[in-house]
């Protein structure tokens, strides 16, 4: 029986047996996860971390995925661009906390996923750039023909400004239109940001680059404690939707303590199993 002494740490292990063995408690979980998407926007909770600092690489992927996650459960329909461009801070932090909280567990299986397998939201919705097509010869676009990436845009300079975006390429798309590659300095709804970005005069196209098929995710609910999170690490023909599903979850409550209630799912690969050993650092 492996158990974490800290004080700020538990795990859920009884009798030496594991929570997959539990046929009662796979059910309920499997029932819970099964339902996030009929839930509007959850109670938010507070949930305070630990003080000790991650990197900055790490913060900015939790902070994608709090973003995604808080969009998700706030459109139980995937209209993303019915909501605020952008997301409630009281919503995404709360994740965020949450999702930091197990990254800085000492549990072993917390750090099986965040350190191992390193998993994270896929990708969809998109919250941190697009790909737009204008017509090159726009009377705003002169800027961007002399090699600035700026715009004589009064609209588009707003939102840039406004929404922190930065317009990272200006490239040739054919022989009368040009693109853009825009980036967000902080993730936010693209899906009802691109909306504002199509009003303006010779944009053709708006591309939010979101990735075909399937891949690892995390999942997360609000409970009475705080957030129950999972961890889903995706194989098997993930070209047209993974065949394969591995789970595992956790609790965090609102005082950022972590309890891991269990792994579940597919049996993981053999290499997949491989024991590594962790990165340093956070």
């Amino acid at each position: 029986m492996r158990i974490n002494k800290e004080n700020y740490t538990h795990y859920n292990m009884r009798n030496n047996q594991h929570i997959l063995r539990k046929p009662g408690l796979l059910l309920l979980l499997a029932f819970l996860f099964s339902s996030f998407q009929a839930i509007a926007t959850p109670p938010v909770k507070s949930i305070h971390t630990s003080m000790e600092i991650v990197s900055k690489y790490v913060q900015k992927k939790y902070k994608k995925d709090a973003v995604r996650l808080a969009l998700r459960l706030s459109s139980e329909n995937k209209n993303y661009h019915a909501l605020d461009i952008n997301v409630s801070d009281n919503l995404k932090s709360s994740i965020y906390d949450a999702l930091v909280s197990i990254h800085l567990s000492n549990l072993p299986d917390a750090q099986t996923v965040t350190r191992l397998h390193k998993l994270h939201t896929f990708p969809s919705p998109t919250v941190d750039r697009f790909f737009l097509v204008y017509e090159r010869k726009s009377a705003w676009a002169k800027p961007l023909r002399l090699g600035e990436k700026e715009t004589d845009s009064k609209k588009m300079n707003e939102l840039l400004e406004k929404y922190g975006l930065v317009i990272d390429t200006n490239r040739e798309w054919d022989e009368e239109h040009n693109s853009l590659h825009v980036r967000a300095n902080e993730p936010l709804n693209v899906a009802r940001l691109v909306e504002e970005f199509k009003k303006i005069d010779g944009v053709i196209k708006i591309d939010m680059l979101q990735p075909d098929g399937d891949g690892n995710d995390i999942e997360v609910k609000a409970t009475e404690a705080g957030w129950m999170v999972n961890y889903i690490l995706k194989f098997e023909s993930c070209i047209s939707g993974c065949k394969k599903r591995h789970y595992w979850s956790f609790e965090v409550n609102e005082e950022g303590d972590v309890i891991f209630l269990g792994e579940f799912g597919d049996e993981l690969p053999e290499w997949m199993r491989e024991e590594k050993p962790l990165a340093e650092g956070r």
